[in-house]
């Protein structure tokens, strides 16, 4: 427990309060479950950041059950971050940064760690949900577990991570600022109410790197192992989604999958039930073994052909490398634990690249029996790109670096 039972009742009487006093008489009632979109769009995303609350304000929820909430940083000068409930297509009890005692009640980075885990909980506390029931949406970009350097010198090099949000803190509309590498937020996480799910509307976040990472925080994890477009998901449909009981993440991929994004492409997805994650990590040591002497970094096999899902091959497709490296039996041991873990995918042929949207991945061949839903990152000869050296050396600050004793294959 984590402390003693007057210490509990008095904070749930707190939250039964916060409730009474941020709801009209007649929707006294604590919803079934509360969904924070936390929209860290202080970058070029701002004005997708408009387009979506507008596709927000105009979904359909009921507010008796559903709570829907929106935390909002865009790179407008004069707006301090805020946090609003969208009730009936209105946004309601708008309360910002500064009223909330976060941070230092300006614009402050809305991806440094006290910032994240204190609008989560406050957000929570105030709209608590009567069954424990808490859904994150992450709205922003996002690298998967890729660290980089940090942009801002002033800042300690063990801050220097990358993975989650870019907030430029100077609301400009470009440039490398504050990210929150996944790890940290796995740390953060752990100190709000423990999510039904996290559905990160932003690129390559479906990576084995990061849902082992964020495995004992969330039941579900959906989203994309691809770079998504910049419109995102269609909040109209992918809101009452949201709200779904059981099939929530059914509905939310099934939704999203259907916006598609020039001549017919469209995003591939997947849900991950987290507590499969164990058994992944353990199947993938498994069969790693079963490879190792397939994959030497001198010379590493040709991966031209392996489905990657970023511009730069950095998050192949895990099941399709299994697929044609590992023996059949290693793969299917492999895969069954897979299986087990996502439990919902949709396949996408094409999908479209950062350099500009026009440019889509023609250099393998997506089909269902290779498409696995989530990537993972394969450590290559360094000499063969002048990066590979680097990522070599960041996937070792991973957990699942560990849990998979890649350091047994020499990577």
């Amino acid at each position: 427990m984590r402390g003693k039972i007057l210490i509990y009742t008095v904070g749930m009487l707190l939250m039964l309060t916060a409730c009474h006093n941020h709801h009209d008489d007649e929707d006294d009632i604590m919803p079934e479950r509360t969904v924070l979109v936390y929209m860290s769009g202080e970058n070029n995303l701002s004005g997708n950041l408009a387009d979506d609350l507008l596709e927000m304000l105009a979904a359909k929820t009921d507010k008796r059950r559903h709570c829907l909430l929106a935390y909002i940083d865009d790179r407008n000068t004069k707006n301090i971050p805020y946090l609003v409930r969208i009730v009936n297509g209105q946004k309601t009890d708008s309360v910002s940064l500064r009223d909330m005692g976060i941070g230092n009640g300006n614009d402050t980075s809305s991806v440094a760690p006290g910032v994240m885990r204190d609008v989560i909980n406050y957000a929570f506390r105030k709209y608590p949900s009567q069954t424990a029931d808490y859904g994150l949406v992450l709205w922003g970009h996002a690298t998967g577990w890729t660290v980089e350097e940090d942009s801002i010198a002033t800042k300690p090099a063990a801050a220097r991570r990358r993975a989650y949000g870019l907030d430029n803190g100077t609301d400009s509309k470009d440039g490398k600022a504050s990210w929150i590498n996944i790890h940290t937020m796995a740390d953060v996480l752990k100190q709000v109410p423990h999510l039904k799910f996290i559905f990160a509307d932003c690129c390559n976040f479906q990576c084995l790197e990061s849902l082992y990472a964020l495995r004992n925080v969330a039941d579900y994890i959906i989203g994309s192992p691809a770079e998504i477009p910049d419109v995102g998901a269609p909040y109209v449909t992918v809101v009452p989604a949201m709200f779904e009981r059981d099939s929530f993440y059914v509905h939310i991929i099934d939704r999203y999958f259907e916006r598609t994004f020039g001549q017919q492409r469209r995003v591939p997805l997947s849900a991950v039930k987290t507590s499969a994650m164990n058994a992944v990590a353990v199947a993938t040591r498994d069969i790693l073994q079963t490879i190792k002497d397939t994959l030497s970094l001198t010379p590493y096999p040709n991966t031209a052909k392996l489905i990657h899902y970023y511009y730069s091959p950095l998050h192949y497709d895990a099941n399709d490398f299994m697929l044609r490296y590992a023996k059949k039996e290693a793969y299917d041991k492999w895969k069954a634990a897979l299986d087990e873990a996502v439990v919902y995918k949709k396949m996408a042929t094409t999908w479209m690249t950062n350099v500009t949207w026009y440019i889509t991945y023609t250099d393998f061949e997506m089909t269902e029996e290779r498409y696995g839903g989530v990537s993972m990152f394969v450590p290559q000869n360094p000499t063969a790109k002048s990066n590979y050296g680097k990522y070599n050396a960041d996937i070792r600050t991973t957990a699942w670096y560990y849990a998979t004793e890649m350091k047994d294959l020499g990577w």
